[in-house]
């Protein structure tokens, strides 16, 4: 499998005055500290562009179909009149499991099923990133293999006291990868911050590297 897979890009990145995360989520804007960013972001219908894309890749792999349309997702999130000397930052996450999309759970119930459904199974998260500039685009598409260990009753208290105490509405898959007790996860492929909300090494990389 191909952990980082290149979607589009056009001209040639260089150096800018001013960085803007498009994302108010404060797991992104702290792996994106040595940026020091702006932060802004804009409202768009991430359902309608969900089922645009994974119709119009549907011969695709699942996996594969899933990257590029959550690429198309952070591609949208910085569609904004851009500012000279400015990289725009955006990205989106999704959770798969069994050929399956896992959004924010929209209650409780919803969220413990999620959660429940992970133990003994690899799951693959994928975060979109779309770096973006007057005369520069650059999208590409991270995948990280996530393994919950197999599931035994004494998981039950720390199943939980997570679901009570994290704020597990608002991250798609039901969970945050930082904040899970470590008894619950076998291994990982991939890079963790993929999985945290944005793969910051490749960021870093196709920004300051190139």
């Amino acid at each position: 499998m191909n952990y980082v897979n290149d979607y589009e890009k056009n001209g040639k990145i260089r150096k800018y005055k001013k960085y803007i995360l498009m994302s108010k989520s404060p797991r992104r804007r702290d792996l994106l500290s040595f940026l020091k960013p702006e932060i802004a972001s804009i409202r768009i219908d991430e359902r309608a562009i969900e089922e645009k894309y994974m119709e119009k890749y549907k011969d695709c792999d699942f996996i594969e179909r899933a990257g590029k349309t959550c690429a198309e997702i952070a591609k949208a999130k910085s569609d904004v009149d851009l500012v000279k000397d400015c990289l725009y930052i955006s990205s989106d996450t999704m959770v798969i499991l069994d050929d399956k999309i896992y959004g924010k759970p929209r209650n409780m119930a919803e969220a413990r099923d999620m959660f429940m459904s992970y133990f003994g199974k690899s799951h693959f998260v994928i975060t979109g990133v779309c770096l973006r500039s007057k005369n520069y685009l650059d999208v590409f598409y991270s995948i990280a293999e996530v393994r919950f260990t197999d599931y035994y009753k004494e998981m039950d208290e720390i199943i939980d006291g997570y679901l009570i105490e994290e704020n597990v509405m608002d991250k798609a898959g039901a969970y945050g990868i930082q904040d899970l007790d470590p008894r619950l996860i076998s291994y990982i492929n991939g890079d963790i911050n993929t999985i945290i909300g944005l793969p910051v090494s490749e960021v870093s990389r196709r920004i300051l590297g190139e």
